[in-house]
């Protein structure tokens, strides 16, 4: 905690400072875009994009900087070392909620209004609608984004008699489908579960999946300030409930190895998962018949929900060429281009205008996930540390070491003391 206030107070005294060239060596301007690129396909379409910008707009040298590796929380770190060190990138991007700490601190410059009224016109939904608002000011656009929805082999549908085109669309329908579909030995052990549930892991992993259920049971998770958490309220107790009735009947268990993998391997007859398994299944299992439905909700009079998370494209206010910096962003998503990064990365688009085209449409399961209902979560620093600790609290829950009530009382406290601190921290060094 200390080197973290001491951090945020190095980043305060080094507000609008930089240690970047502006020019090139030949005068251009000179844009620095730092991201974290997970696979050489990503690699090739910047490349392609630098290339591809600089031969209309010979002023510019565009200058990409990749993130050595591949974890998001190291980037995150490398990040503030960045501005600390008073060298921030030109562009970069990252989760919504972690850019909160940056806005606070004045640190990212505000959109230009051609930037806001793509973000306005042209987002898929209004989870990015809303992901590059912090306190009613636009800071970018949402690049990237990821949510869930449900998975489930057909094959094992049609095995336990039921209709492979008709995927639960309740929470009664989906226990008694997963009851179904779930396979016991004779030890009463699982041997294939019906509903894979997130329960070990990556902490904010367990948290994601589990938020799924919470928002498709009507949860609020924060209060509009940042200051106290909601899990512990009807919605909590009903995903603590079903959670314990899967376990209970056997339709899951702890020990059993699930989730992606086990739905690639025939463990898994349904289970909930980001758009990548969709490529990934086809590469790894192509026989595998599956189909690709909305979150259930709770019963009728609920909306189905998937939690998720948007990356705005985002501008240092220490950039020496912002209008250039924002020019290049504006070429990244005009329609050509974006569309271009989707086929090269398999993506979901974030822009309507893509998205509507029929080579999205015309697939069921893409199709699905672009009308998928997304969660939007509220705007304050508040992401991967509240999902860590919630994490942390679901699994101790499904391990049997703390009751669904305890579970859900601690997790709110922990969470609110990290929240009020957080609120108290920002507003202290707002008001400097």
């Amino acid at each position: 905690m200390i080197v973290r206030r001491l951090l945020i107070l190095l980043l305060l005294c080094l507000i609008g400072c930089s240690d970047g060239p502006a020019v090139s060596e030949d005068g251009r301007q000179q844009v620095r875009v730092f991201l974290l690129l997970i696979n050489t396909k990503q690699v090739e379409f910047f490349k392609w994009a630098e290339a591809e910008y600089e031969k209309d707009h010979p002023d510019v040298d565009i200058v990409f900087e990749q993130f050595p590796g591949s974890s998001l929380k190291d980037y995150e770190i490398k990040m503030r070392l960045r501005y600390a060190s008073g060298d921030p990138p030109d562009i970069w991007s990252f989760r919504e909620n972690a850019l909160a700490e940056f806005v606070n601190l004045g640190l990212l410059a505000p959109a230009p209004d051609y930037i806001e009224r793509i973000v306005q016109e042209n987002s898929l939904n209004e989870m990015i609608r809303q992901a590059p608002y912090f306190d009613g000011i636009c800071y970018g656009i949402a690049h990237n984004a990821a949510w869930q929805a449900f998975y489930y082999n057909k094959a094992m549908f049609r095995e336990a008699g039921l209709d492979p085109e008709r995927p639960p669309e309740t929470w009664d329908e989906l226990l008694d489908y997963a009851d179904r579909l779930a396979v016991r030995r004779a030890d009463g052990s699982v041997e294939r579960a019906g509903l894979s549930l997130r329960t070990s892991g990556y902490k904010p992993g367990i948290a994601e999946k589990w938020l799924t259920f919470f928002y498709a049971a009507g949860g609020t998770p924060f209060d509009s300030a940042g200051t106290e958490s909601y899990f512990d309220s009807d919605a909590g107790r009903a995903v603590n409930a079903l959670y314990q009735e899967v376990l209970d009947r056997r339709i899951d268990a702890v020990e059993h190895e699930g989730d992606q993998q086990g739905f690639g391997q025939g463990r898994v007859a349904m289970f909930i998962r980001e758009l990548h398994v969709v490529d990934w299944m086809r590469v790894n299992y192509p026989d595998i018949e599956f189909g690709v439905a909305k979150i259930p909700a709770r019963d009728s009079t609920f909306t189905s929900y998937s939690s998720g998370g948007a990356y705005p494209m985002v501008v240092s206010n220490a950039a020496p060429h912002k209008e250039a910096a924002w020019r290049f962003i504006e070429f990244l998503v005009s329609d050509a281009p974006y569309l271009r990064y989707m086929r090269t990365l398999n993506e979901l688009p974030m822009l309507k205008s893509v998205a509507q085209l029929p080579e999205f449409q015309d697939d069921p399961n893409v199709r699905t996930f672009l009308e998928q209902p997304v969660y939007t979560p509220p705007k304050f620093a508040h992401d991967k540390r509240s999902l860590g600790i919630l994490g942390a609290y679901i699994e101790r829950f499904v391990y049997g070491h703390l009751g669904a009530e305890e579970m859900l009382e601690r997790a709110d406290s922990e969470i609110d003391a990290h929240l009020r601190n957080n609120y108290a921290r920002h507003h202290r060094t707002a008001s400097r």
